[in-house]
């Protein structure tokens, strides 16, 4: 029992780690590019949290009204 909550412990810390590795990389990132760059990175990054796979291409807008 104290094995799983030490394996949970250590993977939820390095997932946190994990992160903000990659946060840090994207302010990086943000900071480094032009306002294109920035408008892609936002966008892929809106993408990827909103759950799609960042190769994945948008879902079509729903043009009905």
């Amino acid at each position: 029992m104290i094995a799983v909550c030490v394996s949970a412990v250590v993977l939820g810390v390095a997932r946190v780690v994990r992160d903000w590795l990659i946060l840090r990389q994207v302010r990086a990132a943000m900071d480094a590019g032009t306002a294109e760059d920035r408008v892609r990175i936002g966008m892929r990054l809106a993408g990827v949290l909103g759950g799609r796979a960042a190769g994945e291409p948008p879902a079509p807008a729903d043009g009905g009204g």
